[in-house]
């Protein structure tokens, strides 16, 4: 049977105008697929206010959160107002609402007399506007008259305890969701299901991190064996740059998992990580399509790529990261060093974002966040394998305020006239390159410059090299529709 699940997050769901349009693209499409299922964030801003109102509640001003849920209720009570005044739906929903945010008072007034929250209470209060919403969104069908019932992820994805950051129990998952949605699409219902949360075996509210309901689509359609996850969102697709750094960026008609998975690493607001990986391994191709523009096709996430065609397909960039640099003794072997540290970081539950190694002075560097270069250079220091290898980790070089540009292309690391194109470039802009090496992957070139050069070291390899590919050069710009206002 053929099988859509569609995310809509919280700028497509956002206001008045922006439910409406979500909700007609479900309409819409509801004829053409056996079985749908549409995963609904919470509205833009509200996880935010939440998240105020856990911190308000360890204020001294006690009043602080309870304000903040005050205006929640006049903000979510708008939105209803507008669109179901005179229906039915609109007492239930703000019944709901009052419930909804009477828990959350409940949980703030605990934490208040405790002096403290856990990340447990976090994800309890986190989760309540995706609570709120999915039944909005569930009745915003119902006007349209199209059956679909409003489902917790809670009684369909089940995760480890890893509270704000729960993994998924896949097998445990995959008997929940069949147990209880294949009777909706028996009944020709669409599940309108919460993204971002789920619960442990035990029926704990969890959340799967911000972004997590790009990753709730993916969980839900590897265990539906879906054919396709559309990711709604504000934007046309995935981009050749980041249109608030360039004007200039193309819309990218079809990219490889491997490839977004490296722009989602370096630092792209694209999709969440996970979300790539799961998808990649479930063979399941991913649509990234824009809720304010629907007739545009979107960018096609699969296998494939479009650099099958072109060498390079889309540059991004992270800002303020730290080098770590360590030297080897003559004789030392660098390549081995260099899998013991990544090793001994990953056993540590630290990463880094990208390794460059310098033959002609035996080093190697690693980019780190600056809120995680002194505990990586901790880590490093007490591995004792790395010790016993005779590398200077007492004094490691460190070099501050460092930009790391992001080169993405199908095995783009291997490409002697990528690395030739994007160097010359680069060097003819007057730019510094401190150091040249790759990400995660093949698929990624990263070069390091200075902060202050990396907007325009970003702009150059976009403007000269991307879009001098005929290929590229080719798409229209996309035409970037939001709706603002309720």
């Amino acid at each position: 049977m053929k099988t859509l699940v569609m995310k809509f997050g919280g700028t497509s769901t956002s206001n008045v105008k922006a439910l409406n349009r979500a909700a007609d693209i479900v309409v819409a499409q509801h004829g053409a697929w056996d079985r749908m299922v549409v995963v609904v964030s919470a509205m833009e801003g509200v996880t935010d206010m939440l998240i105020d109102c856990a911190e308000g509640s360890l204020s001294k001003d006690k009043a602080r959160y309870q304000v903040i849920i005050d205006q929640l209720r006049d903000n979510l009570n708008a939105v209803v107002w507008a669109i179901f005044a005179g229906d039915h739906s609109y007492e239930k929903l703000n019944a709901l609402i009052d419930t909804r945010l009477q828990e959350l008072t409940n949980i703030c007034q605990r934490i208040q007399l405790q002096g403290k929250s856990s990340p447990r209470d976090m994800d309890e209060i986190a989760a309540m506007g995706e609570r709120i919403n999915v039944h909005v969104f569930s009745a915003l069908l119902g006007k349209r008259r199209v059956r679909s019932q409003a489902i917790e992820a809670t009684n369909l994805i089940v995760t480890d305890d890893c509270y704000q950051a729960a993994s998924p129990i896949q097998t445990a998952t995959d008997a929940r969701v069949d147990a209880v949605l294949s009777p909706l699409f028996a009944d020709a219902i669409i599940p309108v299901v919460t993204g971002f949360i789920g619960a442990t075996p035990n029926g704990t509210t969890t959340t799967l991190g911000r972004g997590g309901s790009d990753y709730t689509a993916a969980i839900l359609g590897v265990s539906l064996k879906a054919d396709q996850v559309w990711i709604w969102t504000d934007v046309d697709g995935i981009m050749t740059v980041d249109p608030n750094l360039s004007s200039r960026a193309r819309l990218i008609p079809e990219i490889s998992y491997n490839e977004v998975y490296q722009l989602a690493y370096s630092g792209a607001r694209v999709l969440h990580p996970k979300t790539i990986l799961l998808a990649r391994e479930g063979d399941i191709p991913l649509w990234v399509k824009n809720t304010f523009n629907s007739e545009c096709n979107g960018t096609r996430i699969s296998h494939c790529s479009l650099s099958d065609r072109s060498t390079i397909s889309a540059v991004t960039g992270f800002f303020d990261i730290n080098l770590i640099t360590f030297r080897t003794i003559p004789g030392g072997d660098v390549n081995k060093i260099k899998a013991l540290l990544r090793a001994a970081l990953k056993n540590r539950g630290t990463t880094t974002l990208a390794v460059f190694q310098a033959k002609h002075d035996r080093s190697v560097s690693f980019a780190f966040s600056a809120n995680n270069s002194n505990h990586a250079i901790q880590i490093i220091r007490e591995d004792g394998a790395l010790r016993s290898h005779g590398w200077n980790f007492s004094q490691p070089q460190v070099i501050e305020k460092v930009a790391l540009i992001t080169l993405v292309g199908r095995e783009i690391y291997l490409t002697p006239q990528a690395l030739s194109l994007a160097t010359s470039t680069l060097n003819k802009a007057g730019i510094d390159i401190k150091r040249i090496g790759n990400g995660t992957s093949p698929d990624s070139l990263v070069f390091a410059v200075a902060n202050k050069d990396g907007e325009y070291a970003i702009n150059k390899i976009h403007d000269e090299v991307i879009l001098n590919d005929p290929l590229i050069s080719t798409i229209p710009q996309p035409v970037l529709k939001h709706l603002s206002t309720i």
